[in-house]
């Protein structure tokens, strides 16, 4: 493969937690490798119960001058701590999350890191998202609704002047954002025990709690998949909107922020008590459908009757 150098003084650690697909794995390598600026290293981490991912990897080697730092965790250290501990891995400057389904585009990582250029003080950068499907055909309708729904527009281009605006909406998005390395290991994933599927929301949010200036790039650097039977999204225990949704009702935010705290709720709270209801929360479902952020003009919604009758079936 043929690389630019990288001619600035920073170094790029790509970090892929993996879980069982190592068929998935080897297109979000090449993906890497595919990359018109070198990355200094991929960091694995391997939470497979057979050496398939294993062998995958020392193939792939062969293919690259890129260190590929892998580890196989056994036990398995579950999604979260098994980011925590590709982050803490990575040795460069500045490092990319990039979970095993999902693809960076050939520009991601010349795009992200130039804006380091003009602002050295940068958090962390992030673009836009493509959706393909299981099999990597794009559907580029949903990927621009996508990208509309989450502020990922030409509109919303350049330094963010209000970063926990950015994450309570989640603009900031699930992966393939670069961040500086010391700002993500201070930050960490918080174990799944507290945030359940949420972590991507939780650690966005935490992370610019702590840290200011971020940017977003009006282009296209990854490539989200919709991944068929095993993805998180896709099982019967997902319950990322009903933890992001408590997540944002009880962080401690300034003053200033609680307006964009009642548009999250807002926005989340019908999605929240679905997810409630299909896991048999009943309790949390009437919490989010009688607080503020479910007021009467939702409720009596087509949508909010639809709930409302699932919520008092016995």
């Amino acid at each position: 493969m043929n690389f630019r150098l990288q001619e600035r003084p920073y170094t790029i650690s790509i970090c892929i937690p993996t879980y069982n697909r190592p068929d998935l794995l080897r297109e979000a390598l090449l993906s890497c490798f595919a990359q018109t600026l070198s990355p200094n290293q991929i960091v694995i981490g391997d939470d497979s119960t057979s050496p398939a991912t294993e062998r995958l990897v020392a193939e792939m080697q062969a293919q690259t001058s890129v260190p590929l730092v892998y580890q196989r965790n056994a036990p398995r250290f579950g999604q979260n701590a098994n980011i925590n501990s590709c982050f803490l891995r990575a040795s460069g400057s500045h490092l990319v999350l990039l979970h095993d389904d999902d693809l960076l585009t050939p520009n991601a990582l010349d795009d992200l890191i130039q804006c380091w250029d003009s602002h050295p003080d940068l958090t962390a950068a992030f673009g836009k998202q493509y959706i393909i499907s299981h099999e990597g055909v794009c559907d580029l309708p949903a990927s621009e609704r996508l990208n509309e729904t989450y502020r990922r527009t030409s509109a919303q281009a350049g330094l963010q002047a209000h970063g926990l605006e950015m994450a309570l909406l989640q603009q900031f998005p699930n992966d393939a954002y670069m961040v500086r390395t010391e700002a993500a290991q201070q930050t960490l994933w918080n174990p799944v025990e507290l945030v359940g599927n949420g972590g991507d929301f939780d650690f966005g949010l935490r992370l610019a709690l702590r840290y200011q200036k971020f940017y977003f790039v009006d282009v296209y650097t990854s490539m989200y998949r919709l991944t068929s039977g095993v993805s998180v999204s896709n099982s019967a225990s997902d319950d990322a909107a009903l933890r992001s949704y408590w997540l944002a009702a009880t962080v401690d935010l300034p003053p200033e922020a609680e307006a964009c705290r009642a548009r999250k709720l807002a926005w989340s709270a019908p999605h929240a008590m679905t997810q409630a209801l299909r896991l048999g929360k009943k309790k949390e479902a009437w919490k989010i459908y009688r607080s503020a952020s479910h007021p009467w003009r939702v409720r009596l919604s087509p949508g909010g009757v639809r709930r409302l009758l699932w919520l008092l079936k016995p």
